[in-house]
């Protein structure tokens, strides 16, 4: 037996993201699509209507573009040209009251950081990069767990227009490096280990042998998540005090951040996102595909190596 396993009523239907958007195409020089086969169909016909609809029907902060689809030849396309952005502009853009990232570990107890305090710390640790030099272009890379200092991290690099990429500490040092390493990043963020399975999983000889290996790296900064002894040169991770959170408006293609292929057919690959595009990307996925909105806490479960 075989068909639907759901289907959403009426007033679910009409009460979703995509059928708002579908409905506001007609007032703003895009089809009368009548249902969401129509739409599909036609943002696959028509990828730059498509595209330049979101724009304006997200509002994205940025410059004003000369074309939506300069070319469209693969590989080399070239989407809003001369736009200038930061990711960052469009996470805290509707920054309000209430919890930005509930961080879960396996032991003790649940952190949450709110939107206020979210922003003030992704400045305070842009602030701390900037002091060491990291500008734009600039790699700052990751050996972290799954917590709310990653994101910190990230957004603080992106802010600058810096380029983030990372992995999860159970990569081997070896793996690691042969996906951090080719960048030649400027700065490591990492931890000085973390729990699994109830047992606490020092990392610090990785991160040595992680240093030894990448020798463009000029700093260090460790998270104190099982409290050991920092190793010497390392930097202890802050987040303090208070710093204004200004961003660089970069290109609509600069590289946001680098990730790597599995590596089972050799060594693992880069595959570089820009700001613009995920920017794009994940409006329409968020809104429009999973139907989110302010009021909802979006959960996804995966390893800090994974794309997700």
């Amino acid at each position: 037996m075989t068909g639907p396993v759901w289907i959403p009523s009426q007033a679910v239907v009409d009460g979703c993201n995509v059928e708002r958007y579908r409905r506001w195409l007609p007032a703003h020089a895009c089809p009368d699509l009548p249902d969401y086969t129509a739409l599909h169909a036609w943002s696959v016909a028509e990828p730059a209507r498509f595209w330049g609809s979101l724009w304006e029907y997200f509002a994205i902060i940025a410059t004003s573009h000369d074309e939506v689809l300069a070319s469209a030849e693969m590989p080399g396309a070239r989407w809003f040209t001369g736009a200038t952005l930061n990711y960052v502009d469009q996470v805290f853009r509707h920054a309000r009251e209430g919890i930005a990232v509930i961080d879960a570990p396996e032991e003790g107890p649940t952190r949450t950081l709110s939107w206020v305090e979210l922003r003030r710390q992704v400045a305070a640790v842009a602030n701390t990069l900037r002091a060491l030099g990291v500008g734009q272009g600039d790699r700052v890379v990751g050996y972290l767990p799954n917590i709310a200092e990653a994101v910190v991290a990230f957004l603080a690099t992106a802010g600058l227009g810096a380029i983030w990429s990372s992995c999860g500490q159970d990569y081997s040092a070896p793996a690691a490096v042969a996906r951090l390493g080719q960048l030649s990043p400027k700065v490591l963020i990492t931890a000085d280990g973390y729990r699994y399975n109830g047992k606490p999983q020092d990392r610090r000889e990785a991160i040595s042998l992680i240093r030894k290996e990448i020798p463009s790296l000029e700093a260090i900064i460790v998270v104190p998540r099982l409290g050991l002894e920092l190793q010497p040169g390392a930097t202890p991770w802050s987040a303090d005090g208070d710093h204004e959170l200004t961003t660089v408006a970069v290109p609509f293609d600069h590289p946001l951040w680098v990730l790597f292929s599995s590596g089972t057919t050799g060594k693992p690959k880069g595959i570089v996102h820009g700001h613009g595009g995920v920017v794009l990307e994940h409006v329409k996925q968020l809104s429009l595909h999973l139907d989110l909105g302010p009021q909802d806490t979006f959960f996804w479960y995966t390893s800090p190596s994974w794309m997700m």
